[in-house]
């Protein structure tokens, strides 16, 4: 039986005990951002984590289908700020992933909360779950400037070309006047690519987004077969061997970097 968002908010940690609130961002849309949310998500609950997803992206939201929990949402957290629900009606557990919750963004962009009411949310949730993920919307707009409130550290995706490896250095340099420590993810990798020098290695979007790197997903066809049925990624793919790799490293682990020959 699975547990219920509400059996969480009866039972938050002990003040000692805050779960880790943090940002996944990118500089431009198409990166697979929310793919490396919803991935992260189900790594990290394999681990034993209870995770919560916030969706800031209001307007596109997409990880309540991601997590399978699609049309059965009733309440998203423009309900929450507008005082239709409580916050718990709003956060719905996946069907397909233990221990992995979603709260929906808004319909519309109009309906987007402050800064300051996401990061209270953000703050009082993370006294119930291990880790929160703020799924921030692409770019530098409002939006972003609302996510990001939410969040005291970040991960940033970039694809492996450099007008998107420029595009993190962007945002690496604005998480950096407002001191929020930022990591890099670079997804959607093509390794024949780069060993064929038809595409820039690992190293020089490293350099031009002057991030220090979290993790390296490679593209696989198993990630949009897995999206658009509201699954988590078969265990045996690629792809799902190094979001955990991401998530061991995430907790705390030593996990070194598969060579390219072998993603």
């Amino acid at each position: 039986e699975r547990t219920s968002p509400q059996s969480f908010l009866k039972k938050p940690h002990a003040d000692a005990h805050i779960g880790k609130v943090f940002g996944v961002v990118s500089g431009k849309g198409g990166t697979g951002k929310s793919t490396v949310c919803a991935g992260l998500a189900y790594a990290l609950a394999r681990l034993g984590k209870r995770i919560l997803l916030i969706d800031g992206d209001a307007g596109l939201r997409s990880l309540d289908l991601m997590l399978g929990v699609g049309g059965n949402t009733v309440y998203d957290m423009a309900d929450v700020f507008a005082g239709r629900c409580e916050p718990v009606k709003a956060i719905y557990a996946s069907p397909v992933s233990q221990n992995v919750f979603v709260m929906p963004a808004p319909l519309a962009l109009d309906q987007l909360c402050s800064p300051q009411q996401l990061h209270r949310l953000a703050k009082g949730l993370s006294r119930y779950f291990d880790v929160v993920i703020v799924d921030c919307p692409a770019g530098v707009g409002r939006g972003f400037e609302t996510a990001i409130a939410a969040a005291p550290e970040a991960l940033v995706v970039c694809t492996p070309d450099m007008v998107c490896a420029r595009d993190a250095r962007l945002l690496s340099d604005i998480l950096a006047e407002r001191s929020i420590p930022a990591r890099l993810i670079i997804n959607r990798l093509r390794p024949r690519k780069i060993m064929d020098g038809s595409m820039p290695d690992i190293d020089r979007i490293i350099d031009e987004s002057a991030l220090q790197l979290m993790g390296v997903i490679p593209e696989d066809e198993t990630v949009a077969v897995a999206n658009a049925n509201g699954r988590p990624l078969p265990l045996y793919c690629n792809a799902a061997l190094c979001f955990s790799n991401i998530a061991r490293r995430f907790v705390g682990e030593s996990v070194p970097l598969a060579p390219l020959e072998k993603m």
